[in-house]
């Protein structure tokens, strides 16, 4: 059975319309919530230690290059990581797939000391005003508002998408799901130039395809 790791802050409760999508499909899977607490970290490590080996693993939340993180509420609890590089071999011997921001870093610097099964991670992903302005190159272009809500959407469809397609195929290789993940990106690159003439949405689009990794 798929299990999804979520992590609860605000700036990502966008990404609770993947389970939201994935219920509406009657998807077979369990939700790890990763709240902002201390006891929520601890527990969520645990119920991961104690997955069968070889499930599959969709964590949903921030990350950086040597780390992913639990749940946020501010200004009561900050963010802390969830697992370093050093902690990612809680995920040993399992499929990976890292929804976070440099993420594809991450699993590259850790996929031998690991040993995970296979692993799919990601390049910078910016859904906020804050990470487009970090971003010397996209504040350069005037990224919108509106076009960062609109890839905070598509992220949503065309992830839901690809693990709706990876679940019900009974094909559980991830190069199955990066290859259903490509195709759903590429329709919406294809739409944001041709029926919305929105060419920074296409353009954040074809950065998430092209740094999608697969170790």
């Amino acid at each position: 059975m798929m299990q999804i790791l979520i992590s609860v802050d605000p700036s990502t409760k966008f990404l609770y319309g993947i389970i939201e999508y994935l219920n509406s499909k009657t998807i077979n899977f369990d939700v790890i919530e990763i709240q902002p607490s201390d006891d929520s970290y601890e527990s969520a490590k645990e119920t991961i230690l104690n997955l069968k080996k070889g499930s599959s693993i969709i964590f949903l939340g921030h990350g950086r290059e040597d780390r992913i993180y639990g749940g946020e509420n501010l200004p009561s609890y900050e963010k802390k990581s969830l697992a370093s590089r050093e902690e990612m071999k809680i995920f040993e011997a399992q499929n990976i797939f890292i929804l976070a921001c440099n993420s594809a870093d991450l699993l590259k610097s850790t996929f031998m000391l690991c040993k995970f099964q296979k692993s799919i991670g990601f390049g910078g992903l910016p859904t906020s005003e804050e990470e487009v302005e970090d971003d010397k190159k996209l504040s350069l272009i005037g990224i919108s508002p509106e076009t960062i809500s609109k890839f905070k959407s598509a992220i949503v469809e065309t992830v839901s998408g690809a693990l709706e397609k990876y679940c019900v195929s009974g094909d559980n290789s991830f190069y199955y799901l990066k290859d259903n993940l490509i195709l759903l990106i590429d329709k919406k690159i294809n739409y944001a130039i041709f029926e919305e003439n929105d060419r920074n949405l296409a353009d954040l689009l074809f950065n998430m395809r092209n740094e999608i990794s697969l170790y």
